[in-house]
């Protein structure tokens, strides 16, 4: 998600304010404490609709059963723009809550401000973490994810609503162009030129692809075509490199041959429904979305990964959002955790997942009937469980949200035709350097 560039002057007063301030408490002893009277802690979130009542219902339970006397209340902040500015502005003032839905992004800057708690200590607490297997029972990139090498390798959050970059996948568009679901990138393109229609005009009604400017899905694209989003010391980007321009070059093709092109809100999603689209990119968490839309239309669909310069290492990009503490007292730190902890266990993950279209934090989850009912329903639910193990994580260095913006302009400057691929990809990638430079 693109932050809107005013945040940036929130960031710069927080780092001010905060620049002096010495090193957090060690984490490792408050981690063991025991509750010793009843907490109220707050959740900061961004859910909405079904997944807000997904959350809700699952704070209740764990309101009403959790026999510590722990009450979480969890208030919606609207989206992640305004989460985001809201805990930069609670920052400043000194009233966090106890614990927020935050991207990797949204954690490093917080961090500028040193009041984000380690959960390592929690994690490997003999008293209130987690054992060996139900450590290893956590999928590894949903830990990698969350570990900060900025900040000396720190686990700073939790996985909490976890989300893969997928394919979507209009069967009956294919079927009707006698295509199968391509695998490569070379097929991807001729499947897309098969599947678009054209009338006597050259007008396209119907279209093989639907660009998306987010910069996770362009991330996505480079991991597929083999290639690597950062440097390995973290210092500059590498999706400048041959993979994130042969992402721009291939958008730029279909742009000019009008087999893609670049949907309004969510039209692709009616088009797709349609039939006038046979693919585009989007997070597994869209599942329900289209759904609703195959329920009162039927037509057939699925997800898929998307296409491999080599299937055999096949990749994708792995977003969604996590769950932050912020320093607190010990009581409502452990308290947090002791949440998160309930929240991310195999039940309540295979309940999750179930009601919100999210994927489950643990592997074991699969296991529960309530998940396999549900993808007895929804299969293309199983289809993006199946690709987790296939995941990489975004980077989680300061400055991501900015250079977020970057791609999303770079993407946009190639398909308005202000630029070549060549072009756009040589400037954006100087400004993302510069932006990691100045961040550091």
């Amino acid at each position: 998600m693109r932050m809107k560039a005013a945040i940036l002057a929130s960031i710069m007063l927080v780092s001010a304010a905060c620049s002096a301030a010495g090193p957090g408490p060690q984490q490792s002893t408050e981690a063991d404490i025991a509750l010793s009277g009843p907490v109220s802690i707050t959740l900061w979130h961004a859910l909405s609709g079904p997944q807000q009542k997904a959350l809700d219902d699952l704070v209740a339970k764990f309101n009403s059963t959790n026999g510590k006397g722990i009450t979480v209340t969890a208030l919606n902040q609207g989206g992640y723009t305004q989460l985001y500015q809201k805990t930069l502005g609670a920052i400043q003032a000194g009233a966090l809550p106890e614990l927020a839905h935050a991207y990797e992004s949204f954690v490093a800057d917080y961090m500028k401000a040193d009041v984000v708690v380690d959960l390592g200590p929690y994690k490997d607490s003999k008293t209130n973490g987690l054992n060996k297997q139900s450590q290893d029972d956590v999928y590894k990139g949903y830990y990698d994810t969350n570990t900060f090498p900025q900040y000396g390798n720190r686990l700073l959050s939790w996985p909490f609503t976890k989300s893969l970059a997928v394919m979507y996948v209009n069967e009956d568009v294919l079927k009707d162009a006698g295509k199968a679901i391509p695998k490569t990138w070379d097929e991807f393109e001729a499947t897309v030129r098969a599947a678009t229609k054209k009338d006597s005009s050259g007008k396209t009604t119907r279209y093989g692809f639907a660009f998306n400017t987010d910069a996770s899905y362009f991330n996505a694209q480079v991991y597929a075509r083999g290639g690597t989003l950062m440097a390995a010391d973290n210092k500059t980007v590498a999706w400048n490199g041959k993979e994130g321009l042969a992402t721009l070059q291939m958008y730029d093709r279909m742009n000019k041959e009008a087999t893609g092109y670049t949907p309004k809100g969510f039209d692709f999603q009616n088009d797709f429904a349609a039939g006038k689209l046979a693919f585009f990119l989007s997070s597994t968490s869209s599942v329900p979305f289209i759904k609703d839309l195959a329920d009162k239309a039927p037509f057939k669909w699925s997800i898929a990964n998307l296409p491999q310069t080599d299937p055999a290492k096949a990749k994708t990009v792995q977003f969604g959002a996590n769950v932050a503490v912020f320093k607190s007292t010990p009581e409502k730190q452990l308290a947090s955790w002791l949440f998160i902890k309930w929240f991310t266990d195999t039940e309540q993950s295979a309940q999750f997942a179930s009601t919100s279209y999210y994927m489950p934090v643990r592997k074991t989850a699969s296991d529960q009937q309530v998940l396999k009912d549900y993808w007895v329903k929804v299969p293309q639910g199983k289809q993006g469980f199946d690709l987790i193990q296939v995941s990489s994580p975004e980077p989680n260095v300061r400055g991501q949200q900015d250079i977020r913006d970057v791609i999303f302009n770079m993407i946009t400057e190639v398909l308005t035709g202000k630029s070549t691929p060549e072009q756009a990809i040589a400037t954006a990638g100087t400004k993302a350097n510069a932006i990691l430079k100045d961040s550091q």
